[in-house]
Formats: structure tokens, sequence, C-alpha cells
């Protein structure tokens, strides 16, 4: 008997040492599989390859508004004919865009913000969790807001109760519109406020890599690194000298929209 309850004994008290034993392990191992969860759950809210695609379509489709006649009857028609309408939207004649450019953006700004709005609460409603792209959407509006109202406000005649609208000119983007790409500007800060939505840092980079990618194209004739390159387009009826400022950023947002887009199906699949 005295043997039988040693033992009993001896078996009760190895349970509980055996359970502080365990007890780490088991609080580590569930640490663990709730950062996979959690790893999981943040994939597949992940959507933001639409919007890279959108607006590199919409850079695409903004092309024809870049080529402008060549000859005597481009440029100096295109300065007679008056500035934009929009110039922090549209850039100025001198650079070879169109007048209309200002308002194709103005349009492609607002649909590619309805549309990315629209397709965030459709992917919510698909995989159950939603990304708080509300912020991208505010940004990327305000900034479309401030492009139209700035220019007038700050020129406008107005009495001296209202001469402090003559300050706002603080805010002119600079030599940042000359060339009429200053709505890649414009994108690039929209990128960066859907990485923080999406807590994406590979979002993070694509937004880098690009906001790089629109400073040169605004800042810089892209064309003369592909002349050194032998692109030489022969002189004709278009020019199309403008056109690299335009690809380069495009195909940056096409490239990573189709790479998010692989990547964001495979973590679908695998979960």
């Amino acid at each position: 008997m005295g043997d039988e309850s040693t033992e009993a004994g001896d078996g009760t008290g190895q349970q509980p040492g055996g359970h502080a034993e365990q007890q780490p392990g088991g609080h580590a191992d569930l640490l663990r599989e709730m950062k996979v969860l959690r790893r999981r759950a943040r994939a597949a809210r992940h959507a933001y390859w639409f919007p890279l695609v959108l607006f590199g379509l919409l850079t695409c489709l903004s092309v024809p508004f870049y080529i402008q006649p060549g000859g005597p009857s481009g440029p100096a028609a295109q300065a007679n004919g008056g500035a934009p309408g929009l110039p922090v939207l549209g850039g100025f004649s001198g650079f070879l865009v169109h007048r209309y450019l200002g308002y194709y953006w103005l349009a492609a700004l607002l649909a590619g913000l309805l549309l990315t709005l629209l397709w965030y609460r459709r992917n919510a409603r698909r995989v159950g969790l939603q990304t708080p792209a509300r912020g991208y959407v505010i940004t990327v509006a305000v900034l479309t807001a401030l492009a139209l109202v700035i220019p007038p406000l700050s020129d406008v005649h107005s009495p001296h109760w209202l001469s402090w609208l003559q300050h706002l000119q603080v805010l002119w983007p600079g030599d940042l519109v000359v060339r009429g790409t200053f709505p890649f500007v414009i994108i690039a800060v929209g990128l960066w406020a859907l990485a923080w939505a999406e807590r994406s840092r590979a979002l993070a980079v694509i937004a880098a890599v690009y906001t790089g990618t629109a400073l040169l194209a605004s800042l810089y004739n892209v064309e003369n690194l592909l002349f050194r390159l032998g692109w030489n387009p022969a002189p004709g009826d278009w020019d199309l000298t403008s056109l690299p400022n335009v690809l380069l950023p495009a195909l940056v947002l096409l490239a990573a929209g189709a790479g998010a887009f692989a990547v964001q199906r495979r973590h679908r699949t695998a979960a």
C-alpha cells in the first residue's frame, strides 16, 4: 500500500511539473499560431494590385494628350492657343502638352478613386476583411482639389481683405507641373497613403520606386537617356519625344501591379 501511495504520489507530482514544463511551450505555440493567422489575414486583405494596374492603364490612356503635331504648326500653335485651363494638372504648352490634358487627368483621377473605392468594398465582402482605404481616397481627392483651386485663387485680383489668397502661391509645386506630369506625383502620394492603410512593406517599396520615377518624369526629359541608348525618332508629323516621360511611370505601375496580383493570388491559393 505504501508503495502504491508513493507511486501515485509521484505520478501526481510529475503531472503538475509536466504541465509547468509544457506551459511556456503552449504559450509560444499559441503566439506563433496567432502571428501566422494575422499574417494570412493581412495577405488575404491585400488587394492593392488593382489600383496599381488601374492607374497604369489610365496613364497609358493619357498618351494621345502628350503627342503633339511636329513642325511649325505644333508648339507654336499650342502656345498661341493659350495656356491649359488646368495648369497644375495639365502643364504648359511650351512643353508640348495638349491644353485639354488637365481635364483628362481631372476625370481620370476622380474615376480612378471611385473605382478603387468600389474595388476595396467588393474585396471586403469577398474575404470578410476590410482595408481602411478611406485615407487613400481622401489624400488623392484633397491633392486634386488643391491642384484645381490654387492657380485661380493665387492669381485673382482680390480686394484688400482677401489679399491673403495671394499667399497660396507658396503651395505652387514649381517645376513639377511644367511637363504635365504632376498627376504622377499625386498618384505617388496616394500610394504612400495606401501602403499605410494596407500595412504593406512591399507596397511601400513600390511607392518609393514610383515616387522616384514620377519626380524624374516631372523634372527631367527622360528622352535624353534614350537618346544615349540610340533612340532617335525621325522628325515627322507627330512629336514623340514626351512619350518616355509618360510611359516610364506607366510601366512601373503595370509591372508592379502584375507582380502584386501574382503574389496575392498565390497567397490566397495557399490559404
